[in-house]
């Protein structure tokens, strides 16, 4: 059954990490004000992000799937301001585009053609569009300080894009990161509970010299008890992040090729039935 809603060395370990690789963690600057730095008005990042959902059954059976989104986000002085983002699937099919402006959302995808009017190729929404794939968004500044908070390990990362790296793991519970992060709680909704507050995601934090962030990958597991038996189901998404500081324009579609979403009318579907979806797997949550 798919989810949705669709993350201590020891002192022996420790000694081997240098002090000029901990500093940043523990520097005045941190990297929660390095990435308020980043919040500047018409620039912002770039973002690649793939998500993984591996399903096995008690029979031993294994069903995965793959989604990617790539695009970017826009920033202002208090954070992401607008975004565009793109799904496809494993097989670059049912291709989706999401722009995310203050004030409202627009959707093109593959699958509207024959049920949008003549020149109409957007769909317009109050909500917000902007979904990370991953539950842990670290573009978030009270959500990268609660997450570098359950740190267990640190250590060199390698480069990524040719800038050197610190790696960072730990896990956090779905409690946590629902009190830390403004888009999970929007998200979920209700405050989780049992199991689901206790389910840990582990994650992995890769940030460069400058202490931004260039990689992200998480990862959660739970079972599922179904009609047709027990599932254990693992959701990883893995997120790249390139281009800080670059400018970024992100606009609203040319409103001749928009149409409002309450004046959809697709045939006998209903509306919802017929958007793609536009939700990805998150704790606790049956689709």
């Amino acid at each position: 059954m798919r989810r949705w809603i669709a993350t201590a060395t020891t002192a022996a370990a420790a000694a081997i990490i240098t002090p000029a690789l901990i500093a940043p963690a523990h520097a005045a600057s941190g990297p929660v004000p390095a990435l308020k730095r980043q919040f500047t008005a018409g620039h912002g990042v770039k973002v690649q992000e793939s998500v993984t959902e591996r399903q096995v059954n008690a029979g031993g059976e294994t069903f995965t799937s793959k989604n990617r989104m790539t695009g970017a986000y826009l920033f202002n002085a208090s954070g992401v301001a607008a975004s565009d983002l793109t799904y496809t699937d494993r097989y670059g099919s049912g291709a989706m585009r999401i722009i995310t402006l203050p004030n409202a959302s627009y959707t093109s995808s593959k699958d509207f053609p024959g049920t949008l009017p003549a020149g109409k190729t957007w769909l317009r929404w109050s909500g917000d569009g902007s979904m990370s794939p991953s539950v842990v968004n670290v573009l978030e500044p009270s959500t990268l300080k609660r997450l570098l908070t359950t740190t267990k390990k640190t250590r060199r990362g390698g480069k990524i894009d040719g800038a050197s790296t610190t790696l960072r793991t730990g896990s956090i519970t779905v409690g946590q990161l629902y009190a830390a992060s403004p888009s999970l709680r929007a998200r979920l909704g209700d405050r989780p509970r049992g199991a689901t507050a206790d389910l840990r995601i582990s994650w992995k934090l890769w940030q460069d010299a400058k202490q931004r962030t260039r990689k992200l990958v998480s990862s959660y597991t739970e079972s599922t008890q179904g009609l047709q038996g027990s599932w254990r189901t693992t959701i990883t998404s893995s997120a790249t992040f390139s281009g800080w500081g670059a400018k970024i324009t992100i606009k609203a579609p040319p409103a001749a090729s928009v149409l409002d979403f309450e004046d959809w009318q697709p045939g006998e579907e209903e509306p919802l039935a017929m958007l793609p979806e536009m939700s990805w797997p998150l704790p606790g949550r049956t689709r």
